[in-house]
């Protein structure tokens, strides 16, 4: 499903679907749900583009912030890709990410600091 909505809103604002555009909307319709960092996309994808540079992924990446299909947060120095763009929580434990909705949570942080809630990151700790 994100696929398709990544797909249309590229061709609805005039942006070609470049083989390596295309592979990164695939490659993130796969692995999207893993919170993949900008460096684990480039070695996935330049193993079938091997000369596919880090300004065009990151340019790419950009491209699909500006249309609301991705949002971008940092963890441990690397940055990540988030495609559930719905205001939501990130329950962190180590390098595995999972995503929380909670309106409740999102409306009492909302309620506390006045301002729009896009994504929330909450750091756990393993036992």
């Amino acid at each position: 499903m994100w696929k398709e909505e990544a797909l249309g809103e590229l061709r609805k604002n005039g942006y070609k679907l470049t083989p390596q555009r295309l592979k990164l909307v695939e490659m993130l319709d796969e692995k999207g749900a893993e919170h993949p960092s900008l460096g684990e996309m480039l070695g996935e994808i330049r193993k079938v583009f091997p000369t596919m540079s880090f300004s065009t992924l990151y340019s790419n990446v950009l491209i699909l912030r500006e249309l609301g299909l991705v949002e971008l947060f940092s963890l441990g120095g690397e940055t990540r890709i988030e495609i559930n763009t719905e205001p939501h929580i990130n329950l962190i434990s180590g390098r595995k990410i999972i995503d929380i909705d909670d309106p409740g949570i999102i409306e009492a942080i909302v309620r506390k600091t006045g301002k729009r809630v896009r994504l929330v990151n909450v750091l756990v700790e393993d036992e």
